[in-house]
């Protein structure tokens, strides 16, 4: 039986899931889309890779996340389902941080659409500033947004530079067959 009380717990759930066999093998196959020559060292792409999987990949014309929604029904209450269906209208974008009060809450804004997000992590609170970038990839919960691991601090004064090292690590959706 699932226990969830946090973003975090419906997220382990995923990740878990990414690891059967079935899903897992196509990890290397992802890896090999990113040119890692140009992607700063400082950035792990580990977390980008299983995103990408789960919400960027299809298999059998499905994302994972679909493939996991579609198992879960059997299991899951309905609250914790549609909590995994709004999952779907994440977003991996590159993303000003213009506001960090305690306890966690924060405020991104995208640098390609200006759209602002409310977000809260008190663990990446410690280590996001106001008028920094990120790249990351949010998801909704509940009221806010919520970091998944695919979230990368850029060290840098130029958007620019933020909006280009994005485009490296969003990838094109790649399509699979069991």
């Amino acid at each position: 039986m699932f226990t969830f009380s946090t973003a975090f717990d419906y997220f382990q759930k995923l990740i878990d899931f990414v690891y059967d066999p079935r899903y897992a093998m196509h990890l290397r196959k992802i890896a090999a889309q990113y040119d890692r020559d140009n992607i700063p060292d400082s950035i792990d792409i580990q977390p980008f890779i299983i995103d990408n999987l789960i919400f960027d990949v299809y298999i059998d014309r499905k994302t994972l996340l679909d493939h996991f929604i579609a198992q879960a029904q059997l299991v899951l209450k309905s609250s914790h389902l549609k909590m995994y269906q709004e999952f779907r209208q994440n977003v991996l974008s590159c993303f000003q941080i213009t506001e960090v009060a305690k306890p966690g809450k924060m405020v991104f804004k995208n640098l390609i659409d200006e759209t602002t997000y409310s977000v809260i992590d008190e663990e990446a609170i410690k280590f996001l500033q106001p008028e920094r970038y990120t790249v990351a990839r949010l998801l909704p919960f509940q009221d806010h947004y919520v970091l998944t691991g695919a979230c990368a601090i850029i060290n840098t004064d130029d958007p620019n530079v933020v909006i280009a090292i994005t485009r490296k690590l969003k990838t094109p959706p790649l399509f699979f067959n069991s």
